[in-house]
C-alpha cells in the first residue's frame, strides 16, 4: 500500500542556508559535492539490502556523517529514493535519442537500436537501474504519479515504434502497441534477476538477442530483423 504522501512530487531541493557572496560559489559547490555523495551512498545500500531495511544511520555513517546532519539535506528517507528514481529515469529518458539516420530508419531499425542503446546503459548503471525498478512502488502517491507518468513517456515511444512498424508492413497488424511495449520493457527490465556479467552473453549481446526476438514476435518472417542491405 503506498504512503500518504509528505512532501511534493518535486524533487527534495538541498537546503541551503544565507551565505555571503563571496562564499557562495565555493559553498554551493560543497554542498552539491556532498548530496550527489549521499545519494550515490543511498543508492548502494538500497541496493545491497533493500529500502526498508535501510536506515537513515546506515546512510549517514557511509558517508561519515552525524544521523542529525542528513536532515541538512532531506526531510525523510523518501527524498533519497525519489532522488534515486527520478535520477535513474532522467538516464534512461536519454536512450529516446535517436541520430537523424536511425530516426529515418524503419521501425525494426530502429527498435533495435533502442534495445541496444537501453542495455548499454543498464550494464552500465546496473545498480541505479535496479533500485528503481524494484522500490519506485514505495514512493508516497504525488511522487509515484509523476514516476508513472515518466514511465509512460518511455512506452509511449516504443509504442510509436511499433505503430510504425505496422503501417510499413513490418509488423502485423492485430499486434496490440500496448502489450508489446510492455513486454519488450518486461523482458529489458529483468535481466538483471538472472543475467551474470561473468555469463555466456554479455548484456550487448543480450540485447540483440532481444532485439531479434521483439522483432520477429512483433513481425514474424515477413521482415528482416537486421539492418536491410
Amino acid at each position: 500500500m503506498v504512503n500518504e504522501a509528505r512532501t511534493t512530487a518535486t524533487r527534495p531541493a538541498p537546503r541551503r542556508p544565507p551565505r555571503r557572496a563571496g562564499e557562495r560559489g565555493r559553498s554551493a559547490r560543497n554542498h552539491e559535492d556532498r548530496w550527489t555523495d549521499i545519494v550515490e551512498r543511498a543508492g548502494a545500500i538500497f541496493y545491497r539490502k533493500g529500502y526498508e531495511a535501510t536506515s537513515l544511520q546506515d546512510i549517514a555513517d557511509s558517508v561519515g556523517m552525524l544521523k542529525g546532519s542528513i536532515y541538512y539535506y532531506i526531510k525523510t528517507k523518501e527524498d533519497l529514493l525519489y532522488e534515486l528514481v527520478s535520477r535513474a529515469q532522467d538516464m534512461f529518458e536519454a536512450t529516446l535519442e535517436e541520430d537523424e539516420e536511425t530516426a529515418r530508419s524503419p521501425a525494426p531499425v530502429r527498435l533495435r537500436a533502442f534495445i541496444g542503446r537501453w542495455m548499454a546503459l543498464t550494464s552500465r548503471e546496473r545498480e541505479w537501474g535496479l533500485v528503481a525498478e524494484r522500490e519506485f512502488m514505495r514512493l508516497s502517491r504525488r511522487r509515484l504519479r509523476r514516476v508513472i507518468e515518466r514511465r509512460d513517456e518511455l512506452s509511449g515511444y516504443v509504442k510509436d515504434i511499433i505503430r510504425q512498424g505496422i503501417d510499413e508492413g513490418a509488423f502485423d497488424p492485430t499486434t496490440d502497441e500496448s502489450v508489446g511495449a510492455a513486454a519488450i520493457f518486461e523482458l529489458m527490465k529483468t535481466s538483471h534477476l538472472w543475467h551474470r556479467p561473468s555469463g555466456p552473453l554479455s548484456m550487448a549481446e543480450l540485447g540483440d538477442w532481444y532485439a531479434t526476438f521483439a522483432i520477429r514476435g512483433l513481425g514474424g518472417p515477413r521482415w528482416r530483423d537486421r539492418d536491410p542491405g
